[in-house]
């Protein structure tokens, strides 16, 4: 969930190579938008295309970083085939840019046109966008899609395009190949702890942890694989990452799926019968040795009472740490020797967990047909190659995957990114929940209750998971009973 903290500008991952058909862009810097002169071509897949003489200003508002810089870009591109047509990019800093949009389209204003939002902050905004039933979505991820863009109604069960992904982000595991291909090393490794040195053969969290032994025992790093922990929104991501091995294997909470849709993995995978909804799942056995395990993982970490860790700070933290689990937005925060150093593989057993960015059109929006085509527009391939060659944004859009890994002129080790991320993303599902109560209480009852539990306030992981539970409970049944909790 990308990045669904506090996101800061910072330096992106620059690579010289040449992205266009018909042109040769050269990517030894990051110029301004209007320098590019030749933007891609044949890239809407759309079965209309809108012609429009007056001008036109399409008005996207999104919270402030590299991936409202690259929407910015691609709308002068955009602009470039089609002369009448502006787009204007609005941010705001990522704490309030939901409530900075609900001002607005509570109102029924106009004023915005194109609307960013997260997937936990998806059914928030989704009463005022636009059905996309006829948005082509063939070449787009569906796991990346299905977290946000798509929701449910949970009493009929029809679901709504109400946007769109616009960037590949998935939570893995990073690790420093420095370390995990030391011969030397991975032989003691093996030999102490009878299981392979290379983290992407690991089935379980408890390698992970011995890794963090190893790596700290023998001072080879300060610290362990780093794993958020921050109170204010990281905890939602970091639990479900670890608690997901545990729920699909517990048949008795997750019914052998990864949960209802909406609800996800933090709740039952099945509707108790007399209920009208799932209930939350992180409060069993499941839960709690989820929660010891990812204790545990953080005492590889800074002292959560002194210094959390979070999706701003990780990567700073990072040359000093065997890995971590971070989403795959914030590799481009990486300085460029440490990037080199970094290879990428899915979290322990084969999985990973979604947190991408959206693109929904307001329903009073008065150019739907023009906004419909920008996004088709930023999702084609060409585009969403440059999404990676310029701004260290993954695609969403499978061609593009494809395109990028095949391309040599990409470092190594970009490449392994790109191909890691792309089967990541096919098989991210430990989700948290994106039921509209998720973003108003959901997330601040469960961090609370947890952190309260990692900083030595709440002794008994029980405890805090039931209390968390109860809130859950509550608050979506209020939700759903009219009390809009």
């Amino acid at each position: 969930m990308k990045g669904l903290s506090g996101k800061i500008v910072a330096a992106v991952i620059v690579v010289v190579v040449i992205v266009a058909a018909v042109a040769i862009i050269e990517l030894t810097s990051k110029p301004s938008p209007t320098h590019v002169t030749t933007p891609p071509t044949n890239t809407s897949t759309t079965s209309t295309t809108t012609t429009t003489t007056s001008n036109v200003t399409l008005t996207v508002v999104t919270f402030s970083g590299e991936s409202a810089q690259f929407i910015q870009y691609a709308g002068e591109l955009f602009h470039q085939q089609h002369p009448n047509v502006q787009v204007q990019v609005i941010t705001y800093p990522f704490s309030d840019y939901i409530d900075k949009e609900l001002t607005v389209l509570t109102g029924h204003s106009s004023q915005y046109d194109i609307i960013g939002f997260t997937s936990t902050s998806a059914q928030r905004v989704s009463p005022y966008l636009l059905n996309l039933t006829n948005f082509n979505l063939s070449q787009v991820i569906a796991q990346q899609e299905d977290f946000g863009g798509v929701i449910y109604n949970v009493t009929t069960g029809q679901k709504e395009v109400i946007g769109v992904s616009y960037e590949t982000a998935v939570y893995l595991m990073a690790y420093r190949a420095s370390i995990f291909n030391n011969q030397t090393l991975a032989n003691e490794f093996t030999s102490e702890y009878h299981v392979p040195f290379n983290p992407n053969d690991w089935t379980n969290w408890t390698e992970v942890l011995w890794a963090d032994q190893f790596v700290t025992s023998h001072n080879l790093t300060q610290y362990g694989f780093l794993i958020d922990d921050h109170v204010s929104h990281g905890i939602i991501d970091a639990f479900p990452a670890v608690f997901g091995w545990y729920y699909i294997r517990d048949t008795a909470i997750s019914n052998g799926t990864t949960g209802v849709p909406g609800f996800n993995i933090m709740f039952t995978g099945y509707i108790p019968a007399g209920m009208k909804f799932p209930v939350p799942s992180f409060n069993s056995s499941a839960g709690v040795s989820a929660l010891e395990t990812y204790a545990q993982l953080v005492k590889y970490d800074p002292n959560p009472s002194q210094l959390q860790v979070s999706y701003d700070n990780l990567p700073e933290l990072f040359p000093q740490a065997a890995g971590g689990f971070l989403f795959t937005s914030q590799l481009s925060y990486l300085n460029s020797s440490v990037a080199q150093d970094t290879y990428l593989a899915p979290l322990p057993g084969g999985y990973a967990e979604t947190g991408t960015d959206l693109l929904g059109i307001s329903k009073y929006s008065t150019h739907p047909q023009l906004a419909e085509e920008f996004l088709q527009f930023l999702v084609s391939p060409q585009v969403q190659e440059i999404a990676f060659l310029k701004f260290g944004k993954f695609p969403v859009n499978q061609q593009a995957f494809q395109d990028l890994i095949a391309n040599n002129s990409i470092p190594s080790y970009q490449r392994e990114w790109l191909n890691a991320t792309y089967h990541a993303a096919l098989n991210a599902w430990a989700n948290p929940p994106n039921v509209p109560p998720t973003y108003i209480s959901l997330i601040t009852d469960f961090n609370n209750q947890v952190f309260s539990y990692l900083t030595g306030q709440i002794s008994n992981p029980e405890q805090a998971l039931q209390t968390a539970a109860q809130q859950w409970s509550a608050a979506v049944q209020s939700y759903y009973s009219g009390g809009q909790a």
